[in-house]
């Protein structure tokens, strides 16, 4: 089992690679999970009716305003161009959203935030259902609480809560960035692998900011709950070397150090 989460950045230039790999997997009889954001798309019509986004350490401050135009994009454009483009692809893809059938249930995070939601519980039972019958489920992130309101879902934190969920073997956080960059002298080196400690690390340090804090502690939540990898990947760009050859893409989190090559058969 895979959960693919497919960021907002990247959703419309996805390397026909991507592609090729899920209908792969789908060939191996390998089941997978797409969750998706979309926080650009939010952003641009928030901008085009006046609102102006706000955010707070990467995380959208969703007021009751922000969260109308949440649920209209993520459910209505931005699932229903991605089922669209997966269809078009072979890849028999089912859109929906955490709120159908109670699929990811919430509580609120932080009241600074408004309605944005912690995950508390998913409904594995549909998910699994799906997947049995063939489908793929398109997972945008949003959430409900136990009164039956809505919450706008960090889709990180929602794609990690999936993969846990699921007991899946890879989490696969698809972006515009090719991973974890560090700082080495006046250059910027990709990291190749990291652990739970190195993040904390690296973020006290103030070389992960912004929206990559978010981002890697939903990695780390994923490995404290039995997934094995997490990898952070840029979405834009093929996979023209070798699965097992050292130029494999991204950044790959594992609970404990490695010293040689994580396998990416899977991905």
């Amino acid at each position: 089992m895979i959960v693919f989460k497919l960021g907002g950045s990247v959703l419309k230039r996805l390397h026909p690679d991507f592609f090729r790999k899920l209908r792969e997997l789908a060939k191996e009889n390998i089941p997978y999970v797409i969750v998706h954001g979309g926080g650009p798309f939010v952003s641009n019509w928030m901008n085009k009716l006046g609102q102006k986004p706000v955010f707070i350490k990467g995380r959208r401050v969703t007021d009751e305003g922000t969260l109308d135009i949440v649920q209209m994009v993520l459910a209505g454009q931005v699932n229903k161009q991605l089922v669209s483009r997966l269809l078009q692809e072979g890849i028999p893809a089912l859109g929906i959203s955490g709120i159908d059938l109670n699929l990811i249930t919430v509580k609120p995070k932080d009241e600074k935030l408004g309605f944005v939601g912690e995950v508390t519980g998913l409904n594995r039972e549909v998910l699994h259902q799906l997947l049995e019958s063939g489908w793929v489920p398109v997972l945008s992130s949003l959430g409900i609480g136990e009164k039956g309101q809505v919450f706008n879902v960090n889709a990180d934190e929602a794609a990690a809560s999936v993969a846990q969920g699921l007991g899946a073997r890879q989490l696969v956080m698809v972006s515009d960035v090719d991973g974890i960059f560090i700082k080495e002298g006046n250059d910027k080196k990709l990291l190749r692998h990291a652990t739970p400690e190195m993040v904390e690390q690296l973020i006290s340090e103030g070389q992960i900011t912004g929206g990559m804090i978010p981002k890697v502690r939903s990695a780390v939540r994923c490995l404290d709950g039995g997934v094995e990898e997490v990898w952070i990947i840029n979405g834009e760009k093929g996979r023209d070397t070798d699965e097992k050859g050292t130029d494999s893409p991204g950044t790959c989190l594992v609970k404990k150090e490695v010293s040689e090559r994580v396998s990416v058969s899977n991905l």
